[in-house]
């Protein structure tokens, strides 16, 4: 019996309306993990979520169950 296996990588980037200065450093740490929960609920883990005062960066494995559409509407407020 053949069983085939996808493991798909996606960095997603977004950023602030405008790209203005709208996370704070002292509030990143709860947003990443946060989010981090998001992706496990969604079986999608984030292998590395991090960022800067106007964007967002994030490296997960996509779940073969969701789609990224769904995905990324949940995750980036």
């Amino acid at each position: 019996m053949s069983q085939s296996l996808v493991k798909n990588l996606v960095h997603l980037v977004y950023s602030t309306k405008h790209r203005k200065p709208l996370i704070p450093a002292d509030h990143r740490a709860a947003l990443f993990v946060y989010q981090a929960g998001i992706f496990k609920q969604w079986e999608s883990p984030a292998l590395v979520i991090g960022g800067m005062e106007d964007h967002v960066h994030a490296l997960f494995a996509l779940s073969k169950n969701h789609p990224l559409k769904k995905l990324v509407e949940r995750v980036s407020p």
